[in-house]
Order: structure tokens, then C-alpha cells, then sequence
């Protein structure tokens, strides 16, 4: 229950905020701060008390302008302090996260009169690894044995040219003289992928406090500051990485954790990436042919003990048996693409086809020869993981006469590999295994891919719904946990979320009003003469006319397409002056672009943005910065991805409407989330226009209008 002290600190803070900050009290602020508190305290019981299966979760959709962080942290923290849990805020973006970081946290410290500490946390592939920093400058221009191997013809391990040996320099200059934290965020120029590869690491590869360099580890210096902050801010990404190592690892363990997971939304598309897997099968014949000669030059460096050569010797074997495995499955799978033939000789573009299997069943020779390829990668696994714990006894044993880096250099070589049987087990396994029945299937594809001249298959697999890792990593272990972000529902329910991310029953979902008067501030517009999105060449030429009519270029404007191909004909077409006053997402960094429209209306010059989904979302542009958001079609995916249609299949075979449930309400997310770049504050106003009829000639357009926030709608 929510104590009276409990009660009284949180009101406390609230207040001497909203006094330092000359600020006025916002219902849906003060709604979302006792929902959040309620969830924390488990204030929500059944008929004899008990709190409710459930309750421990909630979803708290806020609208912009609700001021949802300082709600949600204002209720939170106080709370995580009394109860001594961690607060765990977790975000999709980076700039989330800064803001919360740098502005939000320290506001209410200097204003709210609470006390307490936060950290930022990030993964370890963030930090550079000082040992693969000074073993790559040793090196010179070797890529050196610890070098990971190219799984694929189109992975390159070139050689480090003098520039790259320089910049790797002043990286460790940098470092030395502490003007830089090796975090790959704070270097002031964006450093290369490929030389990044080069220098950062995973748990895999880090021999931890056995490494010479861990006093002065960037990862572990800032890995000390979580163990003893209130707050964490991370991401979606880190904290399911830490849920999948079994939670605890960077993070503190889900028993002691409060999780808030602001934008949400973006919370089971990233559960679904975490857990997807691929493997291909060339490629990894290829990989499993070389890595015998890298374990070979792994046993010329060591000495002659048992424990370690034994596990050498075991390799050469089973990576052979292993490659000749996967061969094996090289005509079968041949066959299943032999109903759609393709030209070797063909185009890329022509040769790149997928194949799913419908409702993730695979054929019965590829499900019999599964276990036997998941049992060898999993032998193959065994082999590289007591070579590691050879290595890591080798580390540990002083009386030993071999140099410390040359067994590091091994352990950093063994690890990289080990973590690619790893993946591939898991990717086999699944293909070993039926899906339960009634429940959510596992899709299944194969990608025939082409590089360097070179026809390669991809075997993926993915959940079509995160549900069971969500509940047995977050719901089902954590102490708390609140989703939240402006944009939760869809069609004006819970129910996408639910179906998305298996809240457990009792959980709460919650909307709060927000603080804009939306059929005041802004008209939602239809244009008569508007023309249905997948009529292509003719929907182009409404847009063509809509621009040229209905877009002053005064006012600045956001053009928003489902297309990079309508994006581009639009562009063609228009008149020299409107092109004049484009500036295309193509052409420039998303931050880049958006400061060019700032300073264009600052300077009042006509500003119009061209840009695709990236743009609907995150985009903050308010007063005069925008006034007229324009909408080319309703956004609904494209649908050809196989876990999207294999999630379709199966809602039908569980007699729900796939196209309602999954496609419309899809779409009623990204429709609110275009429409809500217009108003950014309480007094912010303008117009958004939807190019597409079927929004008045459909039943699901009508559906999807009734879902949109409660703006003034002049349907022509």
C-alpha cells in the first residue's frame, strides 16, 4: 500500500518543483504520478487485500506536453529510495536519453529537493578495449591473430593504413592524458565502423579482472558508477542484452529493479531483433574451414599443457564434420527454392529472393536434419568453451612461462569464435523445435543473398511475438515495471500493446489527457480530391497538385511519404521554386537537415522537409519551425516481411481479423505519431493533411480517424 509518508514525499517534491519552475499543475501530470505510484507500491489489491497478480505492471500513455518524465520520475524515485530498488529508465533513442541524462535528472535534483545519484549506462561495444587498442598500434599494420575472421565474402579485415594508425594513437593519447573516456559517443568526430570493430569488445572476448588493463578499463571505470546510482538511464537494447545474460550482469537484477521503459512502443520491435538469429550457410562453411588455421596459430604460441592442447586438437574434427553437415543441406535447400528459380547470372537486385515457410513450418528433411546440426554446433561450442576455461586457468596460473598477452591474445581469438557457435546452436535449435500449439508460431525463412559474385543462403528465424521472453526476463521477475510514451494505443486501445508485449493480466493501462486543446489548436484535413494511396500513379499526381495548390511557402512544412520512391518522383516533379525551398532526407544527416529548416525560418526563408517514417517520429519543430504537417498515404508496412505475414497467419487461424489487428492498427501508431510532430506545445497551432480517401471511402479509414487525437476533422 501507498503509505502516508510514501504519499506526502512524492506531493513534497512535486510542489517545490513546480514552485522553482514557476510552473502550473497539469492533470494528466498529476494522474500519471499516481498511476505509476500505485504500480510501484502494488496499491492495487483483490477483495482480501492481497495485491493483484499484475499489478506490479502498468502502461501510462501521455500524451506530448504531459511532461512525462518528470511524472514518472517524481513518483518513481522517491519510492525506489524507500524501497531500496534500483530505477532502471530505459529509452529507444539516444537523444532520449540525453535529454533525460543532461536536462531532466538534474533539473529536478537542483528544483524538487530529492536526493540522489544516476549514471548512464551503455553497453560494453560503446567503450574501446585499451587491450585491443595497444595490441592494434603493436601490431603496426597486422591485423594481428586476435582479428575476428570474415563469416561472410562481403566482411573485409583490411590491413590499417598510416591514418588509421594515427587516429588509433591519438585515441590512446587521449585516453592517457583523460581527455576522453573512451565512450565511442563522446569522440568529437564520428569514428568508422570498421576501425570501431577493431577496438571494442563483448563478454565473450573480455578476460575481465584477468586483463592487465582493468584498473584503467573505460567499460569497468564506468560500470563502478551503476553499482552504487539510484538511477540508471540505458536503452531498450542494453537491458534485454542484460535480461538474455540472466539480468544482473551490467545492470542491477531484475528482483531489485524498478524498470521504466519510456517510448515504449518501441519496446517489442526491439525484444523481436534481440531474439531474432541467422546464419549462412556458405559463409559459415567458409568460417569453419579457416578457423582451423586460426586455432592452429593459437596452439603454436602456447605452451604444452594438456588442458589446453587437448581442447586444440578437438577442433580441426569437429569443424570439419560440421562444414561437411552443413553442405549436406546445401541441395536440400536448393530444392525448396527450386519453385521460384532464379539466374545466377542475374542482377543482384534479381537474384536476392526470400523464402517463408508458411506459418513457420519448415519441410520434414530440413526439421530431421536440425537436431544433428544444433548438436554439432553445439559440440563445436564445448570445444571453444574449454579452450576458454583452459585459457582462462592459463591466466590465472603464475608458474607458467608463457607472456600474459599472448595468452590474452588467445582468450580475445577463442572468444570471438565461440560466440558464432553459439549462434549458431541457438539458430538450429529453433529450426529442431515445433511451435506449441495455439501458441504464437517461431517465422521461419530462408534469404538467398548475393555478394561478390558470390550466392549465399541465409537461414532466420525470429518469434513473431516477444510475449514469452518479455514475461519470463521482465514481467514475471521484476519488482516494477511502467511502459510509457505518447503514443501506446492504437485504434484507441490497449489491445495492439497487450498482443505486442503480453502485459499479464491485472496489469493497468492508463491514458491520461493531455494538456493540448487539440480541435482548437489544429484541423485534420481530408482534401476532396485526394486520391487512395495504392492507386500509384495517380495518388503521385493528387500529391504533385497538392503541393503546388495547398502548401504556402511561408509556412513551414513537413512532407511526410511511405515511399523513398514517391519521395523522389514528388521531388522531380514539382516547380524549380518549391524544389528550391526542399530540403529531401536523402541529402543530408536527419540532425543536419533539421537545423538547415531552423535556420531557413529564422531567417524567413521558405522551408519545406521531404522525409520517410524516420521523420514522423522524434522530431521536435515547434511554433513557427512548423505549421503544416502533410501526410502522403496512410502508412501501412510493406508487406512483405516474413515475421509480419507469419503473425498474420496465424491471428487467421485463431479466427481474428489479421488485417484489422495487425496492418490497420499498425498503421493507427504511425498515423498519430506523423500527425503529432504539428504540436509540439500548448501553443503551437497549424494543419494536417492526409492525402489518401481511403481514410473516407474505407471502413478501417473511418476506424482510423476515430483513433486520432481529437483535432478539428474537415472530411471534403
Amino acid at each position: 500500500m501507498l503509505s502516508s509518508d510514501q504519499k506526502n514525499s512524492i506531493q513534497f517534491a512535486y510542489s517545490r518543483f513546480l514552485e522553482a519552475r514557476q510552473l502550473r499543475a497539469r492533470h494528466g501530470q498529476k494522474l500519471m504520478i499516481a498511476t505509476v505510484a500505485r504500480c510501484i507500491a502494488g496499491v492495487k489489491t483483490d477483495a482480501e487485500g492481497y495485491r493483484t497478480a499484475g499489478a506490479h505492471v502498468c502502461a501510462v500513455e501521455a500524451g506530448t506536453g504531459t511532461g512525462k518524465t518528470v511524472a514518472y520520475a517524481l513518483a518513481a524515485i522517491p519510492l525506489a529510495q524507500q524501497l531500496e530498488k534500483t530505477l532502471v529508465i530505459s529509452t529507444a533513442t539516444v537523444a532520449l536519453q540525453e535529454q533525460i541524462v543532461m536536462k531532466d535528472l538534474p533539473e529536478l535534483l537542483k528544483h524538487a529537493e530529492l536526493d540522489f545519484t544516476f549514471a548512464l549506462a551503455k553497453g560494453r561495444g560503446r567503450y574501446a578495449c585499451l587491450y585491443k587498442l595497444d595490441f592494434q598500434l603493436a601490431m603496426g599494420q597486422g591485423g594481428g591473430m586476435q582479428s575476428s575472421l570474415a563469416l561472410y565474402p562481403d566482411e573485409h579485415d583490411t590491413l590499417l593504413d598510416a591514418n588509421t594508425l594515427q587516429s588509433f594513437q591519438g585515441f590512446l593519447d587521449a585516453l592517457s592524458t583523460g581527455k576522453w573516456d573512451g565512450d565511442r559517443d563522446n569522440w568529437p568526430k564520428a569514428i568508422p565502423d570498421q576501425d570501431w570493430r577493431r577496438l571494442s569488445t563483448d563478454h565473450t572476448q573480455c578476460t575481465g579482472r584477468r586483463c592487465a588493463y582493468i584498473s584503467q578499463c573505460p567499460f569497468f571505470r564506468a560500470r563502478e558508477n551503476l553499482q552504487s546510482a539510484d538511477v540508471i538511464v540505458a536503452n531498450h537494447d542494453l537491458v534485454l542484452a542484460d535480461l538474455a545474460l540472466g539480468g544482473g550482469t551490467i545492470l542491477s537484477a531484475p528482483e531489485n529493479t524498478i524498470y521504466i521503459f519510456d517510448e515504449g512502443h518501441h519496446l517489442p520491435d526491439k525484444a523481436l531483433q534481440h531474439f531474432a538469429t541467422h546464419s549462412r550457410i556458405q559463409g559459415s562453411s567458409r568460417w569453419l574451414q579457416t578457423s582451423s588455421k586460426q586455432i592452429t596459430s593459437v596452439a603454436q604460441m602456447l605452451p604444452t599443457i594438456s588442458s589446453v592442447q587437448t581442447a586444440i586438437k578437438k577442433w580441426p574434427k569437429i569443424a570439419q564434420t560440421l562444414e561437411q553437415q552443413l553442405q549436406h543441406t546445401v541441395p536440400l535447400i536448393e530444392q525448396i527454392f527450386s519453385a521460384q528459380p532464379f539466374d545466377p547470372r542475374a542482377k543482384k537486385e534479381a537474384r536476392e529472393k526470400i523464402y517463408r515457410f508458411a506459418n513457420g513450418t519448415v519441410p520434414e528433411r530440413l526439421f530431421d536434419l536440425a537436431p544433428t546440426l544444433a548438436d554439432s554446433w553445439r559440440a563445436a561450442g564445448d570445444a571453444l568453451r574449454n579452450l576458454s576455461t583452459a585459457l582462462e586457468e592459463l591466466l590465472d596460473n603464475r608458474s607458467v612461462d608463457v607472456a600474459k598477452e599472448v595468452v590474452e591474445q588467445a582468450y580475445t581469438a577463442v572468444g570471438s569464435l565461440w560466440q558464432r557457435c553459439t549462434q549458431g546452436e541457438a539458430l538450429w535449435r529453433i529450426y529442431a523445435q515445433k511451435d506449441a500449439e495455439g501458441a504464437s508460431p517461431t517465422a521461419r525463412w530462408l534469404t538467398l543473398h548475393d555478394s561478390n559474385n558470390t550466392v549465399d543462403i541465409e537461414v532466420c528465424a525470429s518469434p513473431v511475438l516477444p510475449v514469452l521472453a518479455l514475461r519470463a526476463h521482465i514481467w514475471d521477475r521484476c519488482f516494477a515495471a511502467i511502459i510509457t510514451s505518447a503514443t501506446l494505443t492504437a485504434l484507441g486501445k490497449f489491445e495492439r500493446l497487450r498482443l505486442r508485449t503480453g502485459l499479464p493480466e491485472g496489469s493497468d493501462c492508463v491514458i491520461v489527457p493531455s494538456p493540448f486543446n487539440h480541435a482548437q489548436a489544429a484541423q485534420l484535413v481530408v482534401p476532396i480530391f485526394a486520391v487512395e494511396g495504392n492507386n500509384a500513379e495517380a495518388h503521385t499526381a493528387s500529391v504533385l497538385d497538392f503541393l503546388a495548390n495547398d502548401v504556402h511557402l511561408h509556412e513551414a512544412t513537413l512532407v511526410l511519404f511511405s515511399s523513398r520512391k514517391q519521395m523522389r518522383d514528388v521531388h522531380e516533379g514539382v516547380s524549380g521554386e518549391f524544389r528550391a525551398a526542399v530540403l529531401l532526407q536523402d541529402d543530408y544527416s536527419k540532425q543536419q537537415l533539421l537545423q538547415k529548416h531552423r535556420e531557413r525560418v529564422d531567417e524567413k526563408q521558405p522551408s519545406v522537409i521531404f522525409g520517410l517514417a524516420s521523420f514522423a517520429e522524434g522530431v521536435d519543430l515547434p511554433g513557427d519551425y512548423l505549421r503544416h504537417v502533410v501526410i502522403a498515404k496512410i502508412p501501412f508496412a510493406v508487406p512483405d516481411d516474413p515475421v509480419e505475414q507469419t503473425l498474420s497467419e496465424w491471428i487467421e487461424t485463431q479466427g481474428g481479423d489479421a488485417f484489422m489487428q495487425i496492418s490497420v492498427a499498425d498503421a493507427s501508431l504511425r498515423l498519430i505519431q506523423a500527425a503529432g510532430r504539428l504540436l509540439r506545445t500548448e501553443t503551437d497551432t497549424g494543419r494536417i493533411s492526409i492525402l489518401d480517401r481511403r481514410l473516407v471511402t474505407k471502413r478501417y479509414g473511418r476506424a482510423l480517424l476515430e483513433g486520432m487525437p481529437p483535432y478539428q476533422q474537415v472530411l471534403n
